[in-house]
């Protein structure tokens, strides 16, 4: 279905000023779910329209989420397929199409001509993932107009906002909060549910091997990547924890029909819970970074347009997704990553026709995990329906 860009929300009419007062340059902040997407092809048509651009340049940080702005140009805003084009190191630069993507590693390796530079809206989604010394090359270009995106642009742990995204796109001129989104009706009214699953006992033992190892480490002052590698080996040992698979197969055998994404966070469990799921002849698909591109595309626009009722993925799709129709999320494994847990919650908070409220389950075996979700509850409580279960077998 082609967007009907008459009717935009209040937050984009907004932004989209503040992006004309600022000579369209700038970095807009909205919260996973709130509609960023759109809000950069209503621009864009915006400038299309006006004789401004000639095409948009959109730069994204995995191919996961190339697949998704593809589908975007053709579904939400109506080009062909031909009118759009995904850049790799053998397209020709000086003839870009319409509506353009590149991922990331690929940008910046590649020079775009002056010419079509100067007709280009240049969009990095995801900005934050650009503000690198790295990744910031991607950035060069003397564009018509720039376009940051991201729910979360500042850096934790460096200044990359300040020395590369500021200078080569513009400063941040908006910002939409998760509180006003829900406020406001644009994001799903949603519940979580902490789910506390067990250890098998050989599991347990590993678990607090590696935590004693840790902790001796941390007490002789052992450097930081010897103590990061342990702390990625027990991360590892407890995401791939036995029962989460039987687990998340329950759960959603208990909430069968419903519009439901699951993440893990390996493409081996993520098969394995595909696999399981279509033995129980549930409708499903499986997105992850090991399949072709248009196996990929195909999966996602199938789950979009409701030819299966549940995708299956891993990290792939942890950014930027546009999948509205999701009900209901599980969390069958994560990462310590705050910004992982907000794009994650960002794929099911989106509203849809006939969608009053939205579900995530959170698969946690450790007091690690449990910490990190008590942190959640303290920040959500206010605004979000918080419950707790435990597993003992499954």
């Amino acid at each position: 279905m082609v967007l009907n860009f008459d009717n935009p929300r209040k937050w984009q009419v907004e932004a989209i000023k503040k992006f004309e007062e600022s000579g369209f340059r700038g970095i807009v902040e909205v919260a996973t779910g709130g509609g960023k997407t759109i809000f950069a092809l209503m621009c864009f048509r915006k400038l299309l329209d006006s004789g401004f651009v000639d095409r948009i340049l959109v730069v994204v940080p995995t191919i996961a989420l190339a697949d998704q702005w593809l589908v975007n140009f053709t579904e939400d805003l109506g080009l062909d397929e031909d009118e759009t084009l995904l850049i790799d190191k053998h397209s020709d630069l000086n003839s870009l199409r319409k509506a353009n993507v590149v991922v990331i590693n690929t940008a910046r390796r590649i020079a775009i001509p002056e010419e079509v530079a100067g007709r280009t809206l240049f969009t990095v989604d995801e900005c934050h993932r650009a503000g690198s010394e790295q990744n910031a090359r991607s950035l060069a270009g003397n564009w018509a107009a720039t376009l940051g995106l991201s729910a979360t642009p500042d850096r934790q742990y460096d200044d990359g906002i300040v020395r590369f995204l500021i200078p080569s796109i513009g400063p941040k001129i908006y910002s939409y909060s998760v509180a006003a989104a829900l406020a406001d009706g644009v994001l799903t009214p949603f519940d979580l549910i902490n789910v506390e699953i067990p250890l098998l006992e050989e599991e347990k033992s590993e678990y607090l091997n590696l935590s004693r190892q840790i902790g001796i480490s941390l007490s002789r002052g052992d450097d930081e990547e010897k103590v990061q590698a342990l702390l990625r080996k027990r991360a590892r040992l407890y995401n791939s924890a036995e029962y989460r698979i039987p687990v998340t197969v329950r759960i959603l055998g208990d909430n069968r029909g419903s519009r439901a994404i699951i993440f893990h966070e390996s493409i081996s469990s993520a098969n394995h819970i595909h696999s399981q799921l279509k033995m129980l002849n549930h409708s499903v698909a499986i997105y992850h970074s090991s399949l072709s591109p248009s196996v990929r595309r195909n999966n996602l626009k199938m789950f979009r347009k409701g030819v299966v009722d549940v995708l299956v993925t891993c990290r792939a799709l942890d950014e930027g997704a546009n999948i509205p129709e999701t009900q209901l999320a599980i969390v069958a494994a994560a990462t310590a990553s705050q910004r992982q847990r907000i794009q994650r919650l960002g794929r099911v908070l989106r509203p849809a026709v006939g969608k009053s409220r939205a579900t995530v389950f959170t698969l946690f075996a450790t007091e690690v995990e449990k910490r990190r979700l008590e942190e959640e509850q303290a920040n959500l409580d206010e605004f979000v329906d918080i419950s707790w279960r435990s597993i003992t077998n499954a």
